[in-house]
């Protein structure tokens, strides 16, 4: 049952256009950093540039993670929408297609994560000459995207609702940074913040005040709490709900 499954929803992948909108989005928000960009650093020493552009890994990654969130919501919301869940409910359990959405939202969390990477670094490209890739900082971007599809997905099968799911899934990410402004030592207990800190992102790029941030093991735990619960949420209202 389980390798169906898994069949119907690798043939969804291959062809997921909610994945290419989002994708897209993704690099054109990245892209967007040029703009922010002062021109006379394209004539900075390499070493200097790269220290400039230092603190952009973790706004690409923000921007990655809340956009893989909004997929993983998406990509649930419009195929019940469409009765897609509805009609592979029968010939699949319940407990099943759950199980095989997991991989695949956060196979597109980390598809939309490395979109906004590729973003980000044309951004740079153009307004800087471009700066050495740094194979860790990307890896954790995409690893980020991935764990932000999951909890886009738990919001999803929760709400239920397209529109509505839409907004807070954005919104359950991006609230940290609103926290943040005012009350720093508690915005890094929210899910965005604390996965950033989970992949060793230097928060103090979008506000936090090192004194106020979390190390490696609490982050991980925080983060880890937060998708447990949102994904366990989710497991019990697709499996007692009405999906048509």
């Amino acid at each position: 049952m389980i390798r169906r499954a898994l069949r119907a929803q690798a043939r969804g992948v291959a062809g997921d256009v909610v994945l290419l909108g989002v994708a897209v989005a993704a690099f054109v928000m990245s892209l967007s950093l040029a703009t922010s960009i002062p021109p006379e650093f394209a004539d900075a020493p390499a070493g200097i540039r790269r220290e400039l552009a230092a603190p952009f890994s973790t706004v690409l990654a923000t921007y990655g993670a809340v956009l893989a969130a909004v997929y993983g919501s998406f990509r649930y919301t419009i195929d019940r929408r469409d009765g897609v869940v509805a009609q592979r409910l029968m010939l699949q359990s319940r407990w099943a297609m759950f199980l095989v959405r997991l991989p695949a939202s956060a196979f597109g969390g980390a598809v939309v994560a490395f979109a906004a990477v590729i973003g980000g670094h044309t951004a740079l490209l153009v307004a800087m000459g471009g700066i050495p890739v740094d194979g860790p900082s990307v890896g954790s971007t995409v690893a980020l995207g991935a764990v932000a599809g999951l909890w886009g997905m738990g919001v999803g099968v929760v709400v239920q609702a397209h529109l509505a799911a839409l907004f807070i899934a954005s919104l359950s990410m991006g609230a940290a940074m609103l926290v943040a402004m005012f009350w720093s030592a508690g915005a890094v207990y929210l899910p965005l913040l604390a996965m950033l800190e989970t992949f060793r992102f230097d928060v103090t790029a979008v506000g936090i005040t090192p004194s106020d941030g979390l190390d490696a093991g609490p982050a991980v735990l925080v983060s880890a709490g937060w998708v447990l619960l949102v994904l366990g949420a989710g497991a019990l209202s697709f499996l007692r709900r009405d999906v048509t």
